[in-house]
Parts: C-alpha cells; structure tokens; sequence
C-alpha cells in the first residue's frame, strides 16, 4: 500500500460556551483535517488544532507544514510502516508537531481500516473502558456557576467539575469559598491555574483553597518544573501537569525527574500524535505517574478514546470539548462518564463532507 494524496482543510467551529482561562477568552476553536488517500481506495482521516494563546503555529501554520514540508516526505510510503513516517516527518520540519499528529492518527486509522481492527487493538488492545471524562463549568459568580452545576449534575450526572484559578489570590479564595457553599459535599472540583500564579500566591492561593475543602486535583498553577516540584511536596492534593508536558516524550522524563506532577494531562495534538503518547505514558509508568486524556472534539476525540482505552494508566478525567456542531457524520459523544473507543475500524469515525466544506468555508 502507499500513500497517494493527502488534502488538508481548515475549519472553524464555534464553543457552545465561551472558554475564559488565564490566558484569555477562546469563542472558536480553529483546527486542520487531514485526509489521507492509499493506491488501494483507503482514505484515513486525521485532525490537529492549533495551540492558540500558548503560541506557536496557527491553523495556516500548520496547513502550510502539511502541504508544503510534511505531505512531501511521506508522499508514496507504505502508511502502516507509521515509526519510518515519523522519522521522515520529523527529518522534514522537526518543530510541526501539531502537524505531525494529523497525519499519525490517519496512518493509524488507515492500518486499523486495512486490517480490520479499531485503532486500540493496535496499540495493545482495551485494558480501560477509554477516555474518563468530567464536567467542565467556565469561570463566573458563584451562584451562576452553582445554579449550571446543579442543571450539569441533573441531566449527565457529573460530580467532578474543572473549572479555572489563576487570577489574584484574594479573589480566587473568595469565589471559591462562595462556591463551595453554595454546591453539595458530592461535587468535586479540579482547578486549573494556567500557570496563572507566582510562586508565591501558589502557595498561598492552593493551601487555602485546600483548606476549604473539596479540591481533587490543581492543574498547572504556575509554569516552571523547579515550581511545581515545590508545590508537590506542600501540598495533600494531587498536582496535575499540563502545560509541562508540551515537549513530549522528554518533558515527561524531566516532569519525573524532577517529581514535579503526580498526574500528566495528555492534549494528545501538542506531541506528534499516538506513536509519541505510548512512548511518554511507558515514561511515565516507570515512574509511577498516571494520565488524563482530553478527548477534545470529532476525530481527535476518537483518536484520544483508543489511546485511553490501550493504556492502563489513563485513570484521571479530563474534559470533553462542547462544540455547537461537528464534521462527524455520526456523533461522537461520552456514554455517562466515559468516551468509549469506536468499536469499528481504525478510528471508527468518519467525516460528513458537507459539513466539513460548511465549516471550511466559515473560516
């Protein structure tokens, strides 16, 4: 088999809800498709979206990498020899990394496709039920935010909720004071800093907002290895890394090193695709960590879902992107709390054409 074509598009989908986080406020979420198509009528499909207020490529950015450095190099391989892809990838642009993990999930979901078999069987076959997911509520005054928790809880039955810290210590303790009243023992929070903090307001911030009760887990208050290492020796809360794990593979070694997480957060597009999250989680197991797997949206949903569900350490929840719509032809959503992987072949998933120039044409 060898690859013949690979077209890529851009598309643009609004958030049902606007994402306000440290970093700013996010309405859209923009994001390239990728098809991939065989000698033998095999097309695998692949997304990636850009990393957006953390820097780095945009949509166009990376669109041009596809076209231009990456489609090249694999043009005319054999799509299932996916290790020699990435090679020949990472030799064409070494920085498309966002790239890079369009094209991996398509030649994973070609070869599940050829063979018969659903994209976890190839990575070791189902150990977990796949990709465990919690309620997220965005950041506002707490009685609004009570009031959504309580309508959340209600219709999907969440009890663990993300939401977002990271702003000033004084109002960061105040609201989440007035939230926790205001919300039954049941519920859990995870709070995300954004690398938000000092320090300095960490320590303060965190160990009060321990003190109150009812925090599972603290998501990447501030930005430095030396910093969260600190604050994973004061802290009784486990502490979560994500914006540290944006180098892959190494950045789990020196998170481990360092001892700097208890939990690493897998936003599986930032690291080359699934070949690059099986090598950081077998880092990761030796050194006694554990994952979470945003499953995002449409493909990239389905790709972190057979990731999951292939990886015994995937245990910790993470949050299930709501869009307005999606390019699926078919949705793709979590049964109760867990996003199961497709039961069909490779991904399982499939685009809706017209959706896809619909949204395409929205950019």
């Amino acid at each position: 088999m060898k690859i013949t074509a690979i077209d890529s598009t851009i598309v643009n989908i609004a958030r049902s809800r606007d994402l306000a986080t440290a970093y700013g406020v996010s309405s859209t979420t923009n994001t390239v498709v990728v098809q991939v198509r065989t000698d033998e009528g095999i097309t695998g499909i692949g997304q990636t979206v850009s990393p957006g207020a953390w820097g780095g490529d945009t949509v166009d950015t990376i669109k041009h990498h596809i076209d231009d450095r990456l489609a090249p190099a694999v043009m005319g391989q054999d799509p299932f020899n996916i290790e020699s892809l990435h090679q020949r990838m990472h030799s064409a642009h070494r920085a498309a990394v966002n790239a890079r993990t369009a094209l991996d999930f398509a030649f994973w979901d070609i070869k599940g496709k050829a063979l018969g078999l659903p994209v976890y069987e190839l990575l070791g076959g189902a150990c977990m039920p796949g990709a465990v997911c919690h309620g997220f509520v965005e950041r506002q005054e707490p009685s609004a935010m009570a009031a959504r928790i309580e309508e959340m809880s209600a219709e999907d039955g969440w009890t663990w909720y993300k939401t977002k810290i990271g702003f000033t210590v004084a109002e960061d303790i105040a609201w989440y004071r007035q939230l926790r009243d205001l919300v039954g023992d049941e519920i859990q929070f995870q709070l995300d800093g954004n690398t938000g903090y000092t320090l300095g307001d960490a320590v303060k911030a965190l160990t009060s907002l321990e003190r109150i009760g009812g925090v599972a887990l603290f998501e990447q208050p501030v930005r430095y290895l030396d910093e969260m290492a600190h604050l994973a020796t004061r802290l009784v809360t486990p502490l979560q890394a994500d914006e540290s794990t944006g180098g892959g593979p190494r950045s789990v070694y020196e998170i481990a090193k360092e001892r700097a997480a208890h939990v690493l957060h897998y936003k599986i597009h930032r690291y080359g695709g699934l070949l690059p999250c099986q090598r950081m989680s077998a880092i990761a197991e030796a050194a006694g960590l554990e994952i979470s797997v945003a499953p995002y949206f449409d493909i990239i949903a389905a790709a972190a879902a057979h990731l999951a569900a292939a990886t015994p350490i995937a245990k910790w929840p993470a949050g299930f992107s709501d869009m307005t719509d999606s390019i699926l032809a078919e949705p793709y959503e979590p049964d109760g709390q867990i996003l199961k992987p497709p039961s069909g072949p490779g991904l399982g998933v499939a685009i809706d054409e017209d959706k896809l120039a619909h949204f395409a044409a929205a950019c």
